[in-house]
């Protein structure tokens, strides 16, 4: 049995893994020139650039069955954050969990958070770790800022520390996410950490293309006009070229748009688009492991992060790596979009002196602009989502937009996807 996947991204990887081990012919069609979609890696004079800011949350459950972390020599961000707010830096973190007793006493007395809500937050992440989260249990019902109030806390705190760092992770400051997402990621960073692979975050898809490429079950530079019919059933796909590939099958691992336009489904409406600057310099501007959030109501800057201080591979020797994350899309120019995050980062750091005279030997290094990174996640829309697998005669459907956006849901979907190919194969 032949089976065309179309999309060379997590799903798409994970999808024909699977179906491989399961003894299928398979062809993995890529529409760019190389595997990863949106999780790959550049090299830009030296440094590993990511297509924006993303990191791997090792407790991801997919990700525990489908990679081996240690051959990724994965680099740990410390945990909680650095609150970034009128000129000073205020630290945050887990007590239980970081290993800095510095950082774990100024915590203790940073004023920027009360301590009710310090505690609550304790309190709130071993409940959910202690809980199996259903839908039965806790409905999809409220957007993440209600479940905050609802859980008693404190708009300052809402606004200070949780819109910046969970609008980073869901890429809207707007807490209108579902709460059930909330819920699930700060499970994964209570139970894990977020990590940097050595080899920057495109290693994670190679490492799953590996088996594939190996038994050249890849093809590159392929992207896929539409899909070949016959009696109502998909018997193939037909290349841009006009090139026709006969298939048994075929899995449509791509984003939800181009789902959309090639099957006529339905699929999440809108797109939530990220921008990462990134700046190169001689000095660490910080030997901290934390991620520096804007609590500035006016950020322009979500988030930024010393990459190379938490996993050094990402620079050259002697040099160091700074990255910006903008959420959303922004049509001005390179060179305004640096500017504007550079102020940011300055006024961010501007009560460090030595963070100052850091970043005085830096400079742009590129603009990555991502946009369609996730797709809105409102409250009950897991109960609106196509689920991955088969879709009508010969065609089956994976991708986060049938899970949930994150590396797990993306994951999951491929292995769903198989799963339901592999019926059809014996059924």
């Amino acid at each position: 049995m032949k089976i065309v996947v179309v999309g060379a991204g997590l799903a798409g990887l994970v999808c024909a893994r699977e179906l491989r081990k399961a003894g299928l012919d398979v062809l993995l069609l890529e529409a760019s020139d190389d595997v990863g979609g949106r999780v790959r890696t550049d090299i830009v004079d030296g440094f590993k650039i990511d297509r924006g800011f993303q990191v791997l949350f090792d407790a991801y459950p997919a990700v525990r069955r489908n990679l081996d972390l240690p051959r990724l020599s994965l680099q740990a961000f410390d945990p909680g954050a650095v609150i970034c707010i009128d000129g000073a830096q205020s630290v945050l973190t887990d007590p239980l969990r970081d290993g800095a007793w510095q950082d774990v006493a100024a915590a203790a007395v940073a004023p920027v958070i009360p301590v009710a809500d310090k505690v609550r937050t304790l309190a709130l992440s071993r409940r959910l770790s202690r809980t199996k989260i259903t839908d039965e249990e806790e409905p999809d019902e409220v957007s993440t800022e209600e479940y905050l109030r609802r859980e008693g806390y404190s708009i300052r705190t809402i606004d200070t520390f949780f819109r910046p760092f969970y609008g980073g992770i869901f890429l809207d400051r707007s807490l209108s996410t579902s709460a059930a997402a909330f819920r699930f990621y700060l499970r994964m960073l209570t139970e894990g950490s977020a990590m940097l692979p050595e080899g920057g975050i495109g290693a994670v898809t190679q490492q799953l293309a590996e088996p594939l490429t190996g038994a050249d079950a890849v093809r590159l530079n392929a992207p896929v006009q539409s899909l070949m019919r016959a009696e109502g059933a998909v018997t193939g796909v037909v290349l841009e070229g006009g090139e026709e590939i006969k298939a048994d099958g075929v899995v449509l691992a791509v984003e939800a748009p181009a789902a959309a336009r090639l099957a006529n489904i339905s699929v999440p409406e809108g797109a939530l688009g990220v921008t990462a600057v990134y700046f190169a310099g001689d000095r660490a501007i910080t030997q901290s492991r934390k991620l520096f959030l804007n609590a500035s109501a006016d950020a322009y800057v979500n988030n930024a992060q010393a990459l190379s201080t938490v996993a050094p591979s990402y620079a050259p020797a002697g040099r160091h790596l700074l990255g910006a994350t903008i959420l959303g899309i922004s049509e001005d120019p390179d060179e305004d979009i640096i500017s504007r995050a550079w102020a940011d980062i300055q006024s961010m750091f501007s009560g460090d002196r030595e963070a100052v005279r850091a970043l005085a030997s830096y400079s742009p290094l590129c603009v990555r602009r991502i946009p369609y990174s996730q797709f809105p996640q409102p409250p009950g829309i897991q109960y609106r989502l196509q689920e991955p697998g088969r879709h009508g005669a010969g065609l089956f459907i994976a991708g986060e937009w049938t899970q949930g956006s994150s590396i797990n849901g993306a994951m999951t979907s491929g292995e769903q996807a198989a799963a339901a190919v592999v019926r059809s194969a014996v059924g």
